[in-house]
């Protein structure tokens, strides 16, 4: 191994070791049966993941709450459906069986006021005019805690390596967390208010599973950009409360899917926000304790140039692993090829966003020059 090819080398996370620095960020495709089980395109595209020689692969936005879905072909983790937890057993199996050295995460999420009013129901902390919904109480916050953590349990016991708490991007981790929700409650109103509901779900996934093997992480938003929106102040301080709570990685990411997608997913015109990323993460990761992993977003808009600068990101304590999301979709075997020396055969990620329209539309989503 080339000693300069840092995203080659191994790196401790937790009890547990990924076998280099590549993860594959949790992206939605749209894909799985109307039941929110794996179909044969959700295994095919899990099986290119894994195979393409990613450290660790995240299992994407897996919701809940089959009642409240962002997209109708959704996928759905429900600890109360025996044959939903089988299905999810015999995935984690067949992963495992094929692709021992890799690390499978699941990330877990509520789509809150992101939930389709169509086909579900949209349940909002306090209703944006952009989307309004059904209010929530703290019975029904808390019961997502409680589901969050016997799915964390049940994530465990199947084999499962961590799991990844969504606080991004908008969804209800995103909506509880910001400074709009400024009504008087439970999870509302004061900042001691507003974390405690996400504090309250790592600790209480701790206290059942203390074994670090079992890598507990959340992705998380600097700041959305909007008014009203989660800001970086208070994000550092969720980041700093979840490492003392428990958690063994982060994953770095801004803005918010309506209002600021093009922080959240740099493209086009738009590429310098990539380092707006890079920046977040040098913040982020000097308020971290050295064992614990943040993994870089934003960087698939770097084209051909994602390696050098993952490369320097890593050697300049930016960040630790290297977070692939649209550039998944388009090369999931990046890592292979840039192991071997065969980065003159990668496909690219354009950052045309046209797998974010697909999915906005709620079609299959997947790389159209493939």
């Amino acid at each position: 191994m080339d000693e300069h090819k840092i995203l080659d080398k191994s790196i401790n996370i937790g009890s547990k070791i990924s076998k280099n620095r590549f993860c594959i960020q949790p992206m939605e495709a749209g894909d799985a049966t109307l039941e929110g089980l794996p179909s044969k395109y959700t295994m095919e595209r899990y099986h290119r993941y894994a195979s393409g020689g990613a450290g660790i692969v995240v299992i994407e936005a897996v919701t809940l709450q089959y009642r409240s879905r962002s997209t109708e072909h959704q996928l759905l983790l429900d600890p109360e459906n025996a044959q939903n937890l089988n299905f999810w057993r015999r995935f984690f199996r067949t992963m495992k069986d094929c692709y021992p050295d890799t690390l499978f995460i699941m990330q877990l999420q509520h789509a809150g006021e992101f939930s389709s009013d169509v086909f579900s129901e949209r349940v909002c902390v306090k209703p944006h005019p952009a989307f309004g919904g059904k209010i929530i109480n703290a019975d029904y916050a808390d019961n997502v805690i409680e589901q969050t953590i016997a799915a964390a349990r049940f994530l465990y016991d199947a084999g499962c390596d961590g799991v990844d708490i969504k606080f991004c991007h908008g969804y209800l981790g995103s909506q509880i967390l910001r400074p709009y929700n400024d009504r008087e409650w439970k999870y509302g109103g004061s900042w001691a208010n507003r974390s405690s509901f996400a504090f309250n779900m790592c600790e209480g996934i701790r206290r059942h599973i203390p074994d670090r093997g079992f890598l507990v992480g959340a992705k998380v938003s600097a700041f959305e950009d909007f008014d009203g929106g989660q800001t970086f102040e208070e994000s550092l301080d969720l980041i700093r409360g979840l490492e003392a709570r428990g958690a063994d990685f982060f994953i770095e990411s801004l803005g918010n899917a309506y209002f600021s997608w093009s922080l959240m997913a740099p493209g086009g015109k738009d590429r310098g926000n990539v380092y707006k990323h890079l920046a977040a993460a040098k913040i982020i990761k000097d308020s971290l304790a050295p064992g614990t992993v943040l993994i870089g977003g934003g960087l698939s808009a770097l084209g051909s140039r994602l390696p050098v600068v993952s490369e320097y990101g890593i050697y300049n304590g930016l960040f630790d692993m290297a977070g692939l999301g649209r550039q998944a979709f388009a090369d999931p075997s990046l890592p292979n090829k840039y192991t071997e020396d065969r980065l003159e055969e990668v496909h690219w990620c354009r950052c045309c966003d046209k797998c974010g329209e697909l999915l906005r539309s709620g079609r299959q989503s997947y790389c159209v020059f493939i």
